[in-house]
């Protein structure tokens, strides 16, 4: 029987970044309870997790995803909701349907989908003075190749592609007629993204690079170092600030430290993949926006350790199988991937937690065998 004892519910709690937003919440003594569509996964596998729940996919069944928090809401009286990813736009979408006293640390409907919108965030970034890729408003409009083109929506480079050439594109284009689009200049460099909260005057952010990811030409990140790069946190204030923006935030950027070319590639207004980095740099986020929404303020000191590098393990297992069935293999890639030497933590896997990984894999494995794709 499950202790009902709860401070707090999370959602979208199958991956690595609702597990370590538990780790975090359940370390400073608060009883978590973690909600996902399925049952048995990294969260709700941990022995930090005090219960757990299923509900409707929020995107099949919206009002009975809505109903079943609201259900547990009253059942388990918890101080906050806590969504983790893109299904925080459909809980303050229905804000008015939970408790007034309910702390939900999201800024409202409107401007999550417009910051999440890639299209008009980079306007917005435009707008404020920081650099944005070339926007191409048709093929006659390009000047060379590859280039980006993507969906206006979407996470984990899901719906981002490189075309090569005017043909590759094309097919592209009349694939996705029917989907908002957009069509940018390809940036070199490396992705970069600004860990960060602002919240009623708080302002903190943590800048991490990536070593690995899991897709080619960027995306979801699998190994991951802490930098110091204060160009990067100012540009992400500025947008923020721009929009009035509270609550936690990703912003990717690419960025080449060789030439210092800089380019904003999107917003994520939620908790980003990396989120392990930073916790593990000693920026805890999940733990500083509970203490912002509860008391207001948060005033310990935060020293992030530069240099800090976490590794996401069954990430990098994705990686190898991708590129070896794609036939890209790189050997200064595999080798990095094959390394678990030198890293501060694994975001998946605790010497004290070990049978959540457990969670991950089984989730994992039976996305593979449902839908046959690596990145569910």
């Amino acid at each position: 029987m499950q202790n009902k004892e709860c401070d707090i519910i999370i959602t979208y709690c199958w991956n690595r970044v609702g597990y370590n937003i538990v780790r975090s919440l359940a370390s400073h003594g608060l009883k978590v309870w973690c909600a996902d569509t399925s049952a048995k996964n990294i969260c709700s596998l941990s022995k930090y997790c005090t219960g757990s729940f299923v509900y409707p996919d929020y995107t099949k069944d919206e009002p009975a995803f809505i109903e079943c928090l609201k259900q547990k809401v009253a059942e388990l009286k918890p101080k906050m909701l806590l969504p983790t990813h893109d299904e925080s736009i459909v809980v303050m979408r229905h804000r008015n349907e939970f408790p007034d006293d309910l702390l939900i640390p999201y800024t409202n409907e409107e401007l999550l989908t417009s910051l999440a919108n890639k299209a008009q965030s980079t306007a917005a970034a435009k707008k404020v003075g920081i650099p944005v890729p070339e926007i191409y408003h048709s093929v006659d409009d390009i000047k060379k190749y590859p280039v980006v083109f993507k969906s206006v929506f979407g996470n984990s480079a899901k719906e981002v592609y490189y075309p090569k050439t005017k043909e590759e594109l094309l097919k592209l284009m009349d694939k996705y007629k029917n989907q908002e689009s957009m069509l940018e200049e390809w940036i070199g460099g490396t992705d970069y993204c600004v860990d960060c909260i602002r919240w009623n005057g708080f302002w903190k952010a943590t800048v991490y690079h990536a070593i690995v990811t899991k897709t080619e030409g960027g995306g979801t990140t699998t190994q991951r170092e802490i930098v110091n790069v204060p160009e990067l946190e100012k540009y992400a204030k500025m947008l923020l600030e721009s929009v009035d923006y509270n609550g936690v935030c990703g912003l990717d950027f690419r960025y080449d430290p060789e030439t210092g070319v800089v380019a904003y590639i999107e917003t994520n207004t939620r908790f980003t993949g990396g989120l392990a980095t930073s916790v593990c740099a000693g920026f805890d986020i999940p733990w500083i926006i509970w203490k912002l929404a509860v008391d207001g303020k948060y005033e310990d000191p935060i020293n992030v350790r530069i240099g800090t590098k976490t590794k996401w393990i069954l990430g990098d297992i994705i990686t190898l199988v991708g590129r070896t069935l794609a036939l890209r293999w790189d050997s200064k890639e595999m080798k990095q991937v094959f390394t678990f030497s030198g890293f501060d933590a694994f975001d998946d896997f605790f010497y004290d937690d070990k049978i959540a990984i457990l969670g991950e894999f089984s989730y994992y494995f039976g996305k593979l065998v449902k839908n046959g794709k690596l990145n569910p």
